[in-house]
């Protein structure tokens, strides 16, 4: 049960944020805002969802998911319904407003209590055989509410208009928050989670003291910007307006987009049978290295469908796959109970990498009008990535209860 739960609101979740390179090419030509202004919205979200992981993978180790994942997910609904209401002849409703107040700072707040960090340690306490598989299946969900609900919101976009579209996908997703509510726990109840409840009560600054003294954080945190830099950032956010520049249609874009999506559920559950099963440093870097070689086919695209949704199988497949990988390193080097916390700093970073990839894409678009100069740098950071996780090394035995890491 919880790992359907976990799945399902992460589907909506991660839907609602990435609706915004759906909205970009709309809102381009109604409000007449320029890509590096939209894009730094994309960029708010990413840096205010990743602030709050670490704060709620904090409350996590403590409280348990209840209140945690159904109030975030209701959260994001509402503000996704409110974005439907931007009035240019309204102060209090200036588009300029709802949308980085609204749109995307507070909705961030609701996305980071739904992060990944928070369904990742949720399931990977209730797991010790096939973690790595139930991880990667209920985390999936991140590519499942992309696959459904991106092609589903460009059809509605064109039909029925963005508004209409805002308000009926929020609803759904508070819909879904209230349902989470009644069917996740209100406690830690699992047995992994009552041994370790004495090091998840631990205090903020004392989790993170112990956090940046292990250098497979350093190693496994840079590696996870660079993640956050070359999908949040420039693919997830850039894919379809950068289509769009190619001259496919906004529901092309958006179909390539969902796709891609629904790859990453694939690749997150091969690479979380592979978790627990070979060498994870290996795999890890093994998929940063594959990353970085899709980005070549983005040069070719132009308008070759073919092509376009060739590049949204592979890269989608590589998607998330470095998540069950990371997550089993952080928890046999670092130990199940403070998973959450542990890995809202990761997400943190991942978050800052892929703001920087959102504004950066967005810059060097508005100011040498292609994107050329933008896969470049992903196919570059990826390749330090892979090294990076090449270089953590392997420990499958968890870190027993109540004892401090020792430096790798």
């Amino acid at each position: 049960m919880i790992v359907a739960v976990i799945f399902i609101t992460v589907s909506f979740s991660f839907a609602a944020r990435m609706s915004l390179p759906v909205l970009i090419p709309v809102w381009e030509k109604e409000f007449e805002w320029t890509r590096t202004f939209l894009t730094t919205g994309a960029a708010l979200i990413m840096i205010v969802m990743g602030g709050v992981a670490p704060y709620a993978g904090h409350l996590l180790d403590k409280f348990g998911a209840r209140y945690l994942v159904s109030g975030g997910t209701i959260l994001s609904g509402c503000c996704v319904v409110f974005g439907a209401f931007m009035d240019s002849s309204s102060v209090l409703l200036s588009p300029v407003w709802v949308f980085i107040g609204i749109y995307c700072m507070l909705s961030a707040v609701g996305y980071g209590m739904v992060s990944l960090p928070v369904a990742t340690a949720t399931i990977t306490r209730e797991f010790v055989e096939n973690r790595g598989l139930a991880t990667s299946i209920g985390t999936s969900g991140v590519g499942g509410g992309q696959l459904l609900f991106i092609p589903l919101m460009a059809w509605a976009i064109e039909i029925a208009g963005w508004r209409s579209t805002l308000v009926l996908f929020g609803s759904l997703i508070v819909a879904m928050g209230i349902l989470a509510f009644f069917l996740l726990p209100s406690e830690r109840n699992s047995s992994t989670a009552k041994s370790d409840a004495g090091e998840g009560s631990k205090t903020f600054v004392a989790k993170f003291g112990i956090l940046i003294r292990s250098p497979v954080f350093w190693l496994l945190g840079g590696a996870y910007f660079i993640c956050g830099f070359t999908t949040a950032g420039i693919v997830k956010v850039h894919l379809i307006p950068y289509a769009a520049s190619c001259g496919f249609t906004l529901t092309t874009g958006a179909a390539a987009t969902g796709i891609l999506a629904g790859f990453d559920m694939v690749g997150m559950v091969i690479a979380g049978y592979l978790t627990d099963r070979v060498h994870r440093p290996g795999l890890l870097g093994g998929v940063y290295f594959l990353r970085a070689l899709t980005f070549i086919m983005l040069f070719f695209i132009t308008d070759n469908y073919v092509l376009l949704f060739f590049f949204a199988i592979l890269f989608g497949t590589l998607d998330f796959a470095t998540v069950p990988p990371t997550a089993g390193l952080i928890a046999s080097h670092l130990g199940v109970s403070t998973m959450g916390f542990n890995m809202g700093i990761l997400f943190l970073g991942h978050s800052l990498g892929g703001a920087l990839g959102a504004v950066a894409g967005g810059a060097l678009f508005d100011m040498f009008q292609t994107y050329d100069w933008t896969w470049i740098s992903g196919l570059a950071l990826a390749l330090v990535a892979a090294v990076l996780a090449w270089s953590v090394p392997e420990k499958r035995e968890a870190t027993p209860a109540g004892a401090e890491p020792a430096a790798a």
